[in-house]
């Protein structure tokens, strides 16, 4: 499955990331402070308009390789930029990832 780098996401997915924008940040900067050792953090995103879901987890590199596989994990974290969070965002719906950094 290809992971897009977007500039914004579906519409319902932008406007929950804009409405809970804090308490998202909250959770990963948490994350990261819980995992001091790990090299990266991945706010992890499974989603779908049609019934109204949207899980959101913090995941470590370690949860990161007992979920995807090294492929995977290289797309998702290669291209991570200073002083910022990756948002991995799987619309169920449309059957594809975003990749998003906040």
């Amino acid at each position: 499955m290809p992971i897009l780098n977007i500039e914004s996401p579906p519409d319902y997915i932008n406007k929950f990331i804009h409405l809970n924008m804090e308490q998202l940040c909250n959770i990963y900067d948490e994350g990261v402070y819980n995992n001091p050792d790990t090299d990266i953090g991945v706010m992890i995103f499974q989603c779908s308009e049609k019934e109204n879901k949207m899980d959101v987890q913090y995941m470590n590199s370690e949860m990161l390789k007992g979920s995807f596989d090294e492929e995977t994990i290289k797309n998702i974290t290669s291209n991570k930029q200073p002083d910022k969070k990756i948002f991995f965002i799987f619309d169920m719906d449309l059957g594809c990832s975003f990749l998003m950094q906040i």
